[in-house]
């Protein structure tokens, strides 16, 4: 149950390495960086508007004023004595949901296709189309899609996520894993970087909250051990007596083969931690800078009344919300109300560019308003060309993922289908295209077009157009135009027939 930490780094010591002078080389200073640790709780707290630390008066403080008034005894008389009274004023805080909605956008760009598969093979063989064809349909019906996706949603919000295969009563499912959850994942590796043991721990807990036992499940590459430790009671305190020992207090419960010949995990893991931790310092001080406008505004944005004369005869008459109806007093009072300030153009200023870095930084793009129609493909991808990069590179580092994910898949899926052998060697590749938004109809027009001119293949286009088409559209394509061509000859057999039939007629009244 161990694994490494998420960390940012701090900036201590930086540009502090000292001087030397020019032609001496200066000794290698590889001094150790200072950092601080971020647990996954950490990033839930970040996610979630309500953990955000304008909320913690810790760090942005209410607002204390002490004030000296009568001591009163317990009839309500004054006894002659002061008393300091402390009032607390809760000033206004603001958190914005600015991680979900950059979450958001970065899994539609990365999970907004489906995985592409495709033959390595030029030619090949009915029997592997046939295959093919059913492994592409038990993805879909098997919600490997779905997977993908949670695995995606896990680690852009809590850093990693991990998705499980299982074989249950001969029929192949998943479980995807997060700690968004109350998944713990632990994963360790052999020397060559391959998965060598995965654990997950979870607890269960009552309905106050409080945890009752805590599970611990250990994937090796035959068996799966489900270990339990009691959290209350008489177990839990034998437990903690264990623990003192050196013994963990986990007691084996069942331990089973899993039935794959290797670890059925595929695991990811980002260590830079969520997706929004490059706009997160952007993202405080947004909301730093927001509620201390807010303050102001409630402090000034309210009219504020004056009054200016001698003496005590001035009187003023409220109605029931307390605003001021009538003001009495000499010719020579006045009454006026002080001038309301204005937010300055620099605060606004600040905050305008705080809410753009904020999706910059994350490589969000804010919807653009558009005042014509339809816009071609290269222009969209222009406008939404830093989610796009993003999510190309992304493509790249989950590759790895999805190489495990779809071994696993076509192991257990296969062994359902009694098909292992066809699956696991199938000749295809797959990969991850990341989502654009495009004008449809454009890109239907471009594929027709280069069918027409001979650039790609009828099937292949019929792969692309992924939008309209469904797993095995080349063959019913194929199958249409067989049963077109069989009504045809059946049409020209009974043509023929048909003239046969009146030339025969013909010649017998000849006769």
């Amino acid at each position: 149950m161990t694994k490494r930490p998420w960390r940012r780094i701090r900036p201590e010591g930086y540009m502090r390495g000292g001087w030397f002078a020019d032609g001496v080389e200066p000794p290698y200073d590889d001094r150790a960086s200072l950092f601080i640790i971020m647990s996954q709780s950490d990033f839930l707290k970040e996610y979630y508007p309500s953990g955000h630390v304008i909320n913690d008066p810790m760090v942005y403080p209410d607002i204390y004023r002490q004030e000296e008034e009568p001591a009163l005894d317990e009839y309500g008389e004054p006894t002659g004595r002061m008393t300091r009274k402390t009032y607390k004023e809760l000033v206004p805080r603001y958190a914005f949901a600015f991680q979900q909605i950059i979450t958001v956008k970065q899994i539609v760009h990365l999970c907004g296709n489906d995985i592409q598969f495709e033959f390595v093979k030029d030619k090949p063989s009915e029997e592997e189309e046939r295959d093919f064809y059913a492994f592409r349909e038990g993805w879909l019906k098997k919600d490997m899609e779905i997977a993908f996706f949670e695995a995606v949603k896990s680690v852009k919000i809590t850093g990693d996520g991990a998705v499980v295969g299982y074989i249950q009563e001969g029929e192949f499912g998943y479980r995807a894993l997060s700690y968004k959850n109350g998944d713990t994942l632990f994963p360790h590796y052999d020397q060559t970087g391959r998965l060598s043991l995965f654990a997950r721990a979870y607890q269960d807990y009552d309905g106050e909250g409080n945890k009752v036992t805590s599970w611990l499940e250990v994937w090796d590459k035959t068996y799966l051990y489900r270990y339990r430790r009691a959290e209350t009671g008489l177990r839990s305190v034998v437990n903690a007596a264990l623990g003192v020992f050196g013994v963990s207090g986990y007691e084996l419960v069942s331990k089973a083969a899993h039935g794959f010949p290797f670890i059925p995990v595929a695991y990811r893991r980002d260590d830079d931690g969520p997706c929004w931790s490059g706009s997160q310092d952007s993202i405080d001080g947004y909301e730093m800078s927001f509620s201390q406008m807010a303050q102001n505004n409630q402090a000034f944005g309210f009219p504020i009344m004056y009054l200016q004369g001698e003496g005590d005869n001035m009187g003023m008459q409220h109605d029931l919300n307390g605003t001021i109806k009538i003001i009495t007093g000499s010719p020579d009072d006045k009454a006026s109300f002080l001038a309301q300030p204005d937010a300055s153009e620099s605060f606004m200023k600040q905050l305008d560019t705080l809410y753009k870095m904020i999706y910059e930084q994350s490589f969000s793009v804010i919807p653009p308003e558009l005042k014509s129609g339809d816009l071609p493909a290269a222009a969209l991808k222009i406008l939404y060309s830093p989610a796009y990069e993003k999510a190309m590179n992304d493509a790249a580092e989950w590759q790895p993922f999805l190489n495990d994910l779809t071994r696993v898949f076509a192991f257990g899926f296969g062994l359902e289908m009694e098909k292992t052998l066809a699956f696991t060697s199938l000749p295809i590749k797959w990969w991850i295209k990341p989502y654009i938004h495009v004008n449809e109809s454009a890109m239907v027009a471009d594929l027709a077009a280069a069918v027409q001119n001979g650039f790609i293949s009828r099937h292949t286009a019929s792969e692309r157009n992924s939008t309209y088409s469904v797993t095995g559209e080349w063959e019913r394509i194929v199958k249409e135009e067989k049963e077109q061509q069989k009504n045809d000859l059946l049409a020209e057999i009974q043509s023929n027939k048909s003239s046969q039939n009146k030339g025969e007629e013909g010649g017998d009244s000849n006769s």
